[in-house]
């Protein structure tokens, strides 16, 4: 039988080998540009990434390279 982790890893891989895979490439790059002009609401075009099939991973990849690692606090 196989283990959650491994069913997982499994349902991840059939999700990106079946998913339009320009349309996630380009609504990531969207995500990008608009993440770059900090007067804009990135919900709208965070929800078109997630409707294109791009993965969490994928989306805060993008913020990341944006607006770095956060950095907790000193105190």
């Amino acid at each position: 039988m196989k283990t959650a982790e491994e069913r997982q890893k499994a349902n991840l891989a059939r999700l990106k080998r079946e998913r339009n895979g320009t349309a996630v490439v380009s609504s990531l790059r969207s995500l990008k540009v608009q993440a770059e002009d900090k007067d804009k609401n990135l919900m709208p075009i965070i929800c078109e990434c997630v409707e294109n099939d791009a993965t969490l991973q994928e989306i805060c990849d993008v913020l990341r390279e944006v607006f770095g690692e956060a950095q907790p606090m000193k105190l």
